[in-house]
């Protein structure tokens, strides 16, 4: 007996060692991955401060002065909220009363209003003289606009994407576009209409288009409801 005791008291202390031994790896784990977590959340604030490049306007823009935050006009696709936060690039302070103007081909690679377009080579009448897909929203007071619209269609050479420009006292400071992840698109253009019956054409994805600067958006929701998605905007001056 007495020559258990010592055994006994030796493995406690062991397991109470490997078990202290084992909370503080814990504890060191945890503020390494809370540090990350920190350190990554800072440099996702960081990449939303930096000024959003300027890719341009595109060919298809035209201001048919509708301010709204619906733009469907009854036009067949995946339904999409959009919602889209104009901030000032370097500090991050959201700007309200920005003028965004949102426009987008519809679900067939078509813009309104304009001929001279192929879209998704489909044959379908050219939209001339009609505004859908397209509308005007100025920032809240925490620096968001939110559109109801669909899912654009890819076209030509082009991925899937929105088209946006934002003003500040009546100056445009940047025209960009927003990209959808490829994963989303192809989730899309393959359980709705009128996309997948056009989805096996599509040649050109968001690693080969050839615009540069646009923005990725956060996608929240993709399902039977539509697409719920969110960018951030970031503007080199402010209003």
């Amino acid at each position: 007996m007495t020559g258990e005791r010592p055994i006994e008291l030796q493995t406690h202390w062991r397991q109470g060692h490997v078990d202290l031994a084992r909370r503080r790896t814990l504890l060191q784990l945890s503020a390494c991955a809370t540090s990350a977590l920190v350190a990554t959340d800072a440099l996702a604030q960081a990449a939303h401060c930096v000024s959003t490049p300027d890719a341009g306007e595109g060919p298809f823009y035209f201001d048919p002065k509708l301010l709204r935050s619906d733009i469907t006009d009854g036009m067949p696709g995946a339904p999409l909220t959009i919602a889209i936060q104009v901030t000032r690039a370097g500090d991050c302070a959201v700007l309200a009363n920005a003028r965004l103007d949102l426009w987008q081909a519809d679900g067939l690679g078509l813009y309104s209003g304009y001929e001279n377009q192929r879209g998704v080579g489909a044959g379908t009448p050219l939209p001339v003289g009609r505004t859908y897909l397209r509308g005007t929203q100025l920032t809240d007071a925490d620096g968001w606009v939110r559109f109801t619209t669909i899912y654009p269609s890819w076209y030509g050479g082009r991925t899937p994407h929105l088209h946006f420009k934002v003003l500040l006292g009546g100056d445009e400071i940047v025209a960009s576009q927003i990209f959808f992840p490829d994963q989303v698109s192809a989730d899309v253009f393959g359980a709705w209409d009128p996309y997948r019956r056009y989805v096996d054409r599509r040649t050109v994805f968001n690693a080969n288009d050839p615009v540069e600067g646009s923005v990725l958006c956060d996608v929240h929701e993709n399902g039977r409801t539509g697409v719920r998605a969110s960018a951030v905007v970031a503007v080199a001056r402010s209003a």
